[in-house]
Protein backbone atom coordinates (compact mmCIF):
# COMPACT_ATOMS: atom_id res chain seq x y z
CA UNK A 1 0.00 0.00 0.00
CA UNK A 2 1.34 3.58 -0.86
CA UNK A 3 0.47 6.95 1.33
CA UNK A 4 0.78 10.01 -0.09
CA UNK A 5 0.54 12.58 2.32
CA UNK A 6 -1.49 15.89 1.87
CA UNK A 7 0.15 18.93 0.61
CA UNK A 8 -0.65 22.50 1.69
CA UNK A 9 0.56 25.33 -0.63
CA UNK A 10 0.94 28.89 0.95
CA UNK A 11 2.58 30.80 -1.63
CA UNK A 12 2.56 29.95 -5.21
CA UNK A 13 3.81 31.28 -8.67
CA UNK A 14 2.55 29.00 -11.46
CA UNK A 15 3.96 28.74 -15.01
CA UNK A 16 2.65 26.22 -17.85
CA UNK A 17 4.56 25.85 -20.42
CA UNK A 18 3.56 23.30 -23.82
CA UNK A 19 5.84 20.22 -21.90
CA UNK A 20 4.21 18.88 -18.66
CA UNK A 21 7.90 18.24 -17.16
CA UNK A 22 8.74 22.04 -17.39
CA UNK A 23 5.52 23.41 -16.18
CA UNK A 24 4.83 23.74 -12.44
CA UNK A 25 4.86 26.58 -9.96
CA UNK A 26 8.00 28.18 -7.66
CA UNK A 27 6.66 27.97 -4.07
CA UNK A 28 6.53 27.46 -0.99
CA UNK A 29 4.12 24.52 0.89
CA UNK A 30 4.17 21.64 3.16
CA UNK A 31 3.16 18.11 3.37
CA UNK A 32 1.23 16.86 6.53
CA UNK A 33 0.54 13.50 8.38
CA UNK A 34 -2.99 13.15 6.89
CA UNK A 35 -3.45 11.99 2.64
CA UNK A 36 -4.40 9.63 0.89
CA UNK A 37 -3.48 5.28 0.90
CA UNK A 38 -4.12 3.34 -2.23
CA UNK A 39 -3.62 -0.27 -2.88
CA UNK A 40 -4.86 -2.40 -6.30
CA UNK A 41 -7.97 -3.66 -7.07
CA UNK A 42 -10.15 -4.65 -9.45
CA UNK A 43 -12.29 -1.60 -9.05
CA UNK A 44 -11.72 2.13 -8.54
CA UNK A 45 -13.15 3.66 -5.21
CA UNK A 46 -12.44 6.61 -3.27
CA UNK A 47 -13.90 5.72 0.80
CA UNK A 48 -15.58 2.47 -0.66
CA UNK A 49 -17.32 4.07 -2.98
CA UNK A 50 -17.18 4.18 -7.06
CA UNK A 51 -15.56 7.41 -8.32
CA UNK A 52 -13.14 8.78 -10.91
CA UNK A 53 -12.24 12.00 -12.73
CA UNK A 54 -9.72 12.86 -15.10
CA UNK A 55 -6.18 13.09 -13.11
CA UNK A 56 -6.53 9.27 -11.62
CA UNK A 57 -8.35 8.13 -14.52
CA UNK A 58 -4.68 9.24 -16.87
CA UNK A 59 -2.87 7.73 -14.29
CA UNK A 60 -4.28 4.86 -13.64
CA UNK A 61 -4.31 4.04 -17.91
CA UNK A 62 -0.27 4.63 -17.88
CA UNK A 63 0.77 2.37 -15.07
CA UNK A 64 -1.58 -0.36 -16.59
CA UNK A 65 -3.79 -1.07 -13.60
CA UNK A 66 -7.10 -2.61 -13.56
CA UNK A 67 -8.59 -0.76 -10.96
CA UNK A 68 -7.50 1.22 -7.56
CA UNK A 69 -8.68 1.19 -3.94
CA UNK A 70 -8.14 4.79 -2.03
CA UNK A 71 -8.67 5.63 1.27
CA UNK A 72 -8.96 9.52 1.64
CA UNK A 73 -8.81 11.28 5.15
CA UNK A 74 -9.59 14.79 3.21
CA UNK A 75 -11.89 16.19 0.63
CA UNK A 76 -10.92 16.77 -2.66
CA UNK A 77 -11.03 20.20 -4.26
CA UNK A 78 -9.95 22.02 -0.97
CA UNK A 79 -6.67 23.56 -1.20
CA UNK A 80 -4.42 20.16 0.20
CA UNK A 81 -3.53 18.52 -3.05
CA UNK A 82 -5.93 15.36 -2.91
CA UNK A 83 -5.97 14.94 -6.52
CA UNK A 84 -2.01 15.12 -6.58
CA UNK A 85 -1.87 13.06 -3.73
CA UNK A 86 -3.73 9.83 -5.39
CA UNK A 87 -2.04 10.86 -8.68
CA UNK A 88 1.31 10.32 -6.68
CA UNK A 89 -0.12 7.09 -5.19
CA UNK A 90 -1.57 5.35 -7.90
CA UNK A 91 1.94 5.77 -9.91
CA UNK A 92 3.61 4.88 -7.22
CA UNK A 93 1.89 1.42 -7.62
CA UNK A 94 3.13 0.79 -10.48
CA UNK A 95 6.52 -0.84 -12.23
CA UNK A 96 8.11 2.73 -12.87
CA UNK A 97 11.15 4.13 -10.99
CA UNK A 98 10.08 6.28 -8.05
CA UNK A 99 11.11 9.37 -9.93
CA UNK A 100 9.64 8.63 -12.91
CA UNK A 101 6.15 7.83 -11.14
CA UNK A 102 6.78 10.56 -9.73
CA UNK A 103 6.81 12.40 -12.52
CA UNK A 104 4.00 10.92 -13.99
CA UNK A 105 1.93 12.28 -11.21
CA UNK A 106 3.35 15.74 -12.35
CA UNK A 107 2.42 15.15 -15.36
CA UNK A 108 -1.14 13.50 -14.65
CA UNK A 109 -1.87 17.37 -12.75
CA UNK A 110 -0.19 19.37 -15.33
CA UNK A 111 -2.30 18.24 -18.31
CA UNK A 112 -5.91 18.09 -16.27
CA UNK A 113 -5.37 21.58 -14.56
CA UNK A 114 -5.67 20.01 -11.25
CA UNK A 115 -2.32 21.04 -9.97
CA UNK A 116 0.91 22.59 -10.55
CA UNK A 117 3.27 22.12 -7.96
CA UNK A 118 2.03 19.38 -5.03
CA UNK A 119 3.40 16.36 -6.83
CA UNK A 120 7.23 18.30 -6.30
CA UNK A 121 5.85 18.75 -2.11
CA UNK A 122 4.78 15.63 -1.86
CA UNK A 123 7.50 13.55 -3.43
CA UNK A 124 10.40 15.42 -1.37
CA UNK A 125 7.85 15.99 2.16
CA UNK A 126 8.15 18.72 4.66
CA UNK A 127 8.17 22.19 4.25
CA UNK A 128 9.28 22.28 0.64
CA UNK A 129 10.26 25.44 -1.16
CA UNK A 130 10.24 24.97 -4.89
CA UNK A 131 12.95 27.18 -6.58
CA UNK A 132 11.74 26.57 -10.56
CA UNK A 133 8.56 25.38 -12.44
CA UNK A 134 9.15 21.77 -12.92
CA UNK A 135 8.95 17.82 -12.67
CA UNK A 136 9.86 16.22 -9.69
CA UNK A 137 13.37 14.67 -11.44
CA UNK A 138 14.07 18.19 -12.72
CA UNK A 139 13.21 20.31 -9.68
CA UNK A 140 15.22 22.40 -7.65
CA UNK A 141 14.31 22.18 -3.87
CA UNK A 142 15.42 23.66 -0.44
CA UNK A 143 13.56 21.24 2.54
CA UNK A 144 12.71 21.78 6.19
CA UNK A 145 11.92 19.17 8.41
CA UNK A 146 9.45 20.80 11.16
CA UNK A 147 7.35 18.97 13.04
CA UNK A 148 5.10 21.54 14.37
CA UNK A 149 1.36 20.86 15.25
CA UNK A 150 -1.20 22.89 13.21
CA UNK A 151 -4.64 23.57 13.21
CA UNK A 152 -7.08 23.62 9.97
CA UNK A 153 -10.34 24.66 8.86
CA UNK A 154 -11.87 23.72 5.66
CA UNK A 155 -14.65 26.03 4.38
CA UNK A 156 -15.13 25.04 0.57
CA UNK A 157 -13.85 24.83 -2.89
CA UNK A 158 -11.86 26.46 -4.56
CA UNK A 159 -11.59 25.57 -8.71
CA UNK A 160 -7.69 25.61 -9.31
CA UNK A 161 -8.34 25.16 -12.71
CA UNK A 162 -10.21 28.39 -12.86
CA UNK A 163 -7.38 30.25 -11.32
CA UNK A 164 -4.62 29.08 -13.02
CA UNK A 165 -6.75 29.38 -16.52
CA UNK A 166 -7.35 32.60 -15.73
CA UNK A 167 -4.17 34.42 -17.79
CA UNK A 168 -4.27 37.58 -15.56
CA UNK A 169 -5.41 36.05 -12.76
CA UNK A 170 -2.28 33.94 -13.16
CA UNK A 171 0.44 37.06 -13.96
CA UNK A 172 -0.96 38.59 -11.09
CA UNK A 173 -0.15 35.90 -8.63
CA UNK A 174 3.42 34.46 -10.64
CA UNK A 175 4.46 37.73 -9.67
CA UNK A 176 3.35 38.22 -5.64
CA UNK A 177 4.58 34.38 -5.37
CA UNK A 178 8.14 35.02 -6.93
CA UNK A 179 8.40 38.05 -4.44
CA UNK A 180 6.95 36.17 -1.53
CA UNK A 181 8.90 33.02 -1.61
CA UNK A 182 11.83 34.84 -1.63
CA UNK A 183 11.45 36.90 0.99
CA UNK A 184 10.07 33.45 2.84
CA UNK A 185 14.17 32.05 1.97
CA UNK A 186 15.53 35.08 3.88
CA UNK A 187 14.23 34.02 6.99
CA UNK A 188 12.76 30.45 6.51
CA UNK A 189 11.03 29.80 10.33
CA UNK A 190 7.44 29.15 10.71
CA UNK A 191 6.53 32.50 11.77
CA UNK A 192 7.77 33.72 8.62
CA UNK A 193 5.66 31.43 6.96
CA UNK A 194 2.82 32.85 7.93
CA UNK A 195 3.85 36.74 7.66
CA UNK A 196 4.73 35.67 3.82
CA UNK A 197 1.80 33.86 3.25
CA UNK A 198 -1.06 36.19 4.70
CA UNK A 199 1.19 38.88 2.22
CA UNK A 200 0.96 37.07 -0.99
CA UNK A 201 -3.01 36.42 -0.13
CA UNK A 202 -3.82 39.84 0.58
CA UNK A 203 -1.90 40.95 -2.80
CA UNK A 204 -3.04 38.50 -4.64
CA UNK A 205 -6.86 39.09 -3.68
CA UNK A 206 -7.02 35.50 -2.71
CA UNK A 207 -7.12 36.34 0.80
CA UNK A 208 -10.95 37.37 0.69
CA UNK A 209 -12.01 33.73 0.46
CA UNK A 210 -11.44 33.18 4.48
CA UNK A 211 -10.51 36.76 5.74
CA UNK A 212 -12.99 36.28 8.41
CA UNK A 213 -11.50 33.39 9.73
CA UNK A 214 -7.45 34.51 9.29
CA UNK A 215 -8.88 37.89 11.31
CA UNK A 216 -10.44 35.53 14.07
CA UNK A 217 -7.62 33.56 14.62
CA UNK A 218 -5.27 36.37 14.74
CA UNK A 219 -7.10 38.59 17.21
CA UNK A 220 -7.25 35.48 19.44
CA UNK A 221 -3.52 35.94 19.65
CA UNK A 222 -3.08 32.73 16.58
CA UNK A 223 -1.63 32.53 13.62
CA UNK A 224 -3.49 31.83 10.57
CA UNK A 225 -3.13 31.75 7.03
CA UNK A 226 -4.66 30.46 3.75
CA UNK A 227 -4.97 27.17 2.09
CA UNK A 228 -3.70 27.81 -1.54
CA UNK A 229 -6.12 27.12 -3.27
CA UNK A 230 -9.36 26.38 -1.01
CA UNK A 231 -11.49 27.98 1.26
CA UNK A 232 -9.53 26.74 3.78
CA UNK A 233 -7.08 27.78 6.93
CA UNK A 234 -3.91 26.79 8.27
CA UNK A 235 -3.24 28.35 11.69
CA UNK A 236 -1.39 27.65 15.20
CA UNK A 237 -2.84 28.46 18.30
CA UNK A 238 -6.50 28.63 16.29
CA UNK A 239 -8.36 25.50 17.35
CA UNK A 240 -10.53 27.85 19.45
CA UNK A 241 -11.12 30.67 16.95
CA UNK A 242 -11.66 28.31 14.25
CA UNK A 243 -14.48 26.25 15.87
CA UNK A 244 -16.59 29.36 15.24
CA UNK A 245 -16.96 29.04 11.60
CA UNK A 246 -16.85 25.14 11.99
CA UNK A 247 -15.58 21.50 12.39
CA UNK A 248 -11.63 22.10 12.93
CA UNK A 249 -8.70 19.47 12.95
CA UNK A 250 -4.93 19.06 13.76
CA UNK A 251 -2.87 17.99 12.18
CA UNK A 252 1.08 17.58 12.21
CA UNK A 253 3.94 18.67 9.32
CA UNK A 254 5.28 15.54 7.77
CA UNK A 255 8.50 15.56 6.58
CA UNK A 256 8.76 11.46 4.64
CA UNK A 257 6.97 12.32 1.76
CA UNK A 258 5.36 9.23 -0.33
CA UNK A 259 6.02 6.13 0.73
CA UNK A 260 5.00 2.67 1.09
CA UNK A 261 3.15 1.80 4.07
CA UNK A 262 1.88 -1.51 5.64
CA UNK A 263 -1.57 -2.99 4.31
CA UNK A 264 -3.51 -4.12 6.98
CA UNK A 265 -5.82 -5.90 4.69
CA UNK A 266 -2.93 -8.55 4.10
CA UNK A 267 -2.05 -8.76 7.78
Amino acid sequence: MIFAPASITCIFSPHISDKPKSSGSIGVGFTINLGVAARESVRTTINKEEWSFSTLNYVIEKVGLEGVEIKSDLPFGCGFGMSGAVALAVAMLGDLPYIKAADLAHEAEVVNLTGLGDIVTQTYGGVVVRKNAACPSLASVEKFCWSENLDFLILGEISTKDTISDDLKRKKIGEAGKIWTKEFLKKPTIENLFVCSNKFAEETGLVEFVKDVVEAVESSGGRAGMVMLGRAVFAINGYEALKEFGEPFKAKIDSCGVRRIRDEKQD
